[in-house]
């Protein structure tokens, strides 16, 4: 395309397109440049089950035969959406119904399809400061005003929430959608307490709105207590559910999903075309999951807990004389680091590189401005060791950037 026609298309853009002009529409592979890839929140490789998904394909094949090579079902293949509901009562002890489940390329794409079905431009927003940068960029190109609120040890704090809501309310508006993501929240690291769940939802109800909750890592709980996810919670019909295998599977399967009361299903369904989302790939994915789903989530905890606990060794290690902040999350993919007082954020870049070590900054994860003195450290691709090495590598890259 040559310049003058990439301009002419440039202007042929619709506003929504325009609004995430330039910024990627999918998670990159690892750079070859970068030793050290703290970056993304890329899943283990050595953890994929390649044995076990070669077998379930072939069993897959012999048992549906040209069943599986055709259009599926409008909500996903059924058999997928009663292994979510089976997953979520394995290990949460939530019932739910395959006819409450619409099946999607991947969370990104479940998220999209709930802010798509929601959000007009000009709407209000209620999210997560700092959030799932991902999430904010889907956000924005619907155009609402995005309304943050404050995260602490317990999760969303829903003081916040009731303050943005109230203030809507005098203006005459109602807020569309609270967007919160519940355990080891995607940068900052905690999981909402029950009795934050539980205010939450009073709220929904109280100010007459949807709740988004967005539960990607759910199953790598390390320790702790796993608490009701708020779609068990909640009797009213407030809560949407998102989920995802990409994070105890392996992202390529693309296959995620949303949890929903069931009036709100042909409101996502709107937004698919195609005889149903990837139908031959959730039947494989099925296949496996459902013979080896606990002890397969079992060997993925101790992988992902190994991984954390180096890192955490690390910058221990390197940090300890310092006044930064790491965070010690129970689960998930992610530590969040609020840099020592001081710290020079562009010579710590230039350092960070020199060692080959990546990291995303703080500022990905606010809607509204704010995180230039934190950063984000994925722990889930790198092996311990080199995590640990890492680590060391970048708390010193930390400590020589604080400011003489």
């Amino acid at each position: 395309m040559t310049s003058s026609n990439a301009e002419t298309f440039q202007t042929l853009l619709s506003s929504r397109a325009r609004i995430g002009w330039g910024v990627p529409v999918a998670t990159p592979r690892p750079s070859m440049t970068v030793l050290y890839e703290f970056g993304g929140g890329y899943p283990d490789p050595a953890s994929f089950p390649y044995e076990g998904m070669i077998e379930a394909t072939a069993d897959m094949m012999k048992a549906e035969g040209a069943a599986a090579m055709t259009y599926g079902e409008p909500q996903g293949y059924r058999g997928l959406r009663e292994l979510i509901c089976h997953k979520y009562e394995l290990f949460e002890k939530m019932k739910a119904d395959p006819e409450n489940i619409i099946v999607a390329n991947g969370s990104g794409q479940a998220l999209a399809l709930a802010f798509g079905a929601f959000i007009d431009p000009g709407d209000a927003v209620v999210c997560e400061a700092p959030t799932f940068s991902g999430s904010l960029n889907t956000i924005r190109r619907h155009g609402p005003q995005i309304l943050d609120v404050p995260v602490d040890d317990e999760g969303i704090v829903t003081d916040a929430v009731r303050e943005r809501l109230e203030s809507l309310r005098r203006q005459g508006r109602r807020c569309k959608l609270i967007y919160t993501i519940v355990n080891f929240q995607n940068p900052a690291g905690p999981s909402q307490s029950l009795r934050r769940r539980q205010a939450l939802i009073a709220l929904a109800h109280e100010y007459e709105t949807i709740i988004l909750e967005d539960d990607a890592y759910g199953e790598l709980r390390f320790e702790g207590e796993t608490l009701p996810p708020l779609y068990a919670l909640d009797t009213g019909g407030r809560v949407i559910r998102a989920g995802t295998l990409s994070k105890i599977l392996g992202a390529g399967v693309r296959l995620g999903w949303l949890c929903a009361p069931r009036a709100m299903i042909p409101a996502f369904q709107g937004f698919l075309f195609g005889g149903g989302v990837n139908p031959f790939m959730s039947r494989v994915a099925t296949y496996y999951m459902r013979s080896d789903m606990p002890a397969h989530v079992a060997r993925l905890i101790d992988v992902y807990r190994a991984k954390r606990d180096a890192m955490l060794r690390g910058l221990d290690e390197t940090l300890k004389a310092t006044d930064a902040v790491i965070s010690r999350p129970q689960g998930g993919f992610f530590l969040w680091i609020k840099l020592p007082t001081g710290t020079d954020g562009k010579k710590l870049a230039q350092l960070a590189a020199e060692a080959r070590v990546q990291y995303t900054p703080g500022p990905a994860f606010f809607a509204n401005g704010g995180g230039e003195q934190h950063i984000r450290l994925a722990f889930s691709y790198e092996p311990p060791e080199k995590g640990y090495e890492g680590a060391r590598l970048l708390g010193r890259a930390i400590v020589a950037a604080r400011a003489r």
